[in-house]
């Protein structure tokens, strides 16, 4: 959906359609962006021709302000779990002069004010309008009373005059709309000879040109007030406000749209699960190859361990990393004690030996007499060999005593003699 809205405007004809008649019931549309600003001419029509420009829009509804009742009441404090909606109805029960179950009570939020801006309207005109809305295939993304939109004035009041009708907005208070003619008299009702705040007036173009002389006469009563013309009638004033959503939508309660959420996102529900199966895979793969690398680990951690005992008999137990540098802490020891007899050159053959084949383990070793006695588990017997000529090629004279295969290796015993004079 894109972020251009449709504002409709429901004029009194459009609440009373019959199945019939939806679709020739009178309105007025413009088309805005999300800030508010026309992207045409406001325009007037039938509400089958309003319905004509919804596809891939938002659609804000405007119904009349003469069938809403606007308040603004000082509710009771919430006890327990209760919800405000549902202590909104029996707050205001002795203030109607209709059943409760027969209104609808939609609630706002309080913005600094004493009161709960609450809109009240029937059910019967709420079914009404959306009654019309969907015989024409539309189906409204929030209604808002077209009144309850008016900007407000900082510290003082804003009137609205239209077709007759007037409607005044306190700055902190709700709306109040007078359908009385002459216009002076409701004028007369709704700012008296008091007042002193100020005082913004909207009225369409034309209807100034019929009603100058009487709005003019504002201003020899009121000290301050400024009389702003709408050349383009009342609708482009109400889609601004609509577009910032300062209204209360009456899509509230029982009226509450199921949410589209799932024909939106249809076209990617099934890229979105099957992403999700991926990143399921992924991490249980991933999780998998982590275990199989631990388990490896643990097997080196012992055979690190038990190269570590065999090599150092008797030596103190250390950390599987910090096994080399116990093992070279030792070499270098034998080496500055030993040096000249020769078992160095031995252990450096071992030790270049199990370089080139990593393979090789050493199961135990022992020295006596210029011998070097080795128990070795070696991939092939080639491998004993190579050790073996290996020793040979630094004059240390090499013997194979035995080769037996065992587990798929060979188990072997390796004789290194060294010479005389070493």
């Amino acid at each position: 959906m894109s972020s251009e809205l449709l504002v409709i405007r429901l004029l009194e004809s459009a609440a009373n359609a019959s199945a019939e008649s939806a679709a020739d019931a009178a309105a007025q549309w413009l088309l805005v962006d999300a800030h508010g600003a026309r992207l045409g001419a406001a325009l007037q029509g039938t509400l089958q021709e309003a319905a004509g420009l919804a596809a891939g829009r938002k659609v804000v509804v405007l119904v009349p302000g003469a069938d809403a009742l606007q308040l603004q009441p000082v509710l009771p404090p919430l006890k327990g779990g209760a919800k405000l909606n549902q202590i909104v109805p029996y707050a205001l029960e002795d203030q109607l002069a209709t059943d409760v179950d027969a209104l609808h009570f939609a609630v706002g939020k309080r913005e600094g004010g004493t009161g709960t801006p609450v809109t009240v309207v029937s059910h019967d005109a709420k079914q009404a309008w959306i009654f019309a809305l969907r015989a024409v295939g539309l189906h409204a993304d929030a209604i808002y009373v077209d009144t309850s939109l008016l900007p407000a004035t900082p510290t003082g009041m804003t009137v609205l005059i239209d077709s007759g009708r007037v409607s005044l907005k306190p700055h902190d208070g709700p709306v109040t709309t007078l359908d009385i003619a002459p216009l002076s008299e409701a004028l007369q009702i709704l700012l008296p000879e008091e007042t002193l705040v100020p005082v913004v007036i909207y009225v369409a173009e034309a209807e100034y040109d019929v009603e100058q002389v009487t709005l003019d006469a504002l201003r020899q009563r009121i000290v301050d007030v400024q009389i702003k013309l709408l050349p383009d009638g009342v609708l482009p004033l109400l889609a601004l406000q609509a577009a910032h959503l300062t209204g209360i939508n009456l899509l509230q309660g029982v009226y509450t749209p199921r949410s589209n959420r799932r024909s939106n996102a249809g076209p990617w529900r099934y890229a979105a699960v099957l992403l999700a199966g991926l990143l399921v895979t992924h991490l249980a793969v991933k999780g998998f190859e982590l275990s199989r690398l631990r388990k490896q680990e643990a097997a080196l951690d012992q055979q690190i361990a038990q190269t570590y005992n065999t090599g150092m008999p008797g030596g103190a137990p250390v950390r599987i990393s910090e096994a080399r540098r116990a093992f070279e802490s030792r070499l270098l020891q034998l080496q500055a004690a030993a040096s000249g007899n020769g078992l160095m050159l031995g252990l450096s053959t071992l030790t270049d030996a199990v370089t080139k084949s990593p393979d090789l383990q050493l199961d135990a070793i022992s020295y006596r007499d210029k011998s070097i006695d080795l128990r070795l588990m070696a991939p092939s017997v080639d491998v004993l060999e190579g050790i073996r000529q290996q020793a040979m090629s630094r004059g240390v004279s090499a013997e194979i005593q035995s080769a037996n295969p065992k587990d798929k290796r060979i188990e072997g015993r390796l004789q290194l003699k060294l010479q005389q004079g070493a």
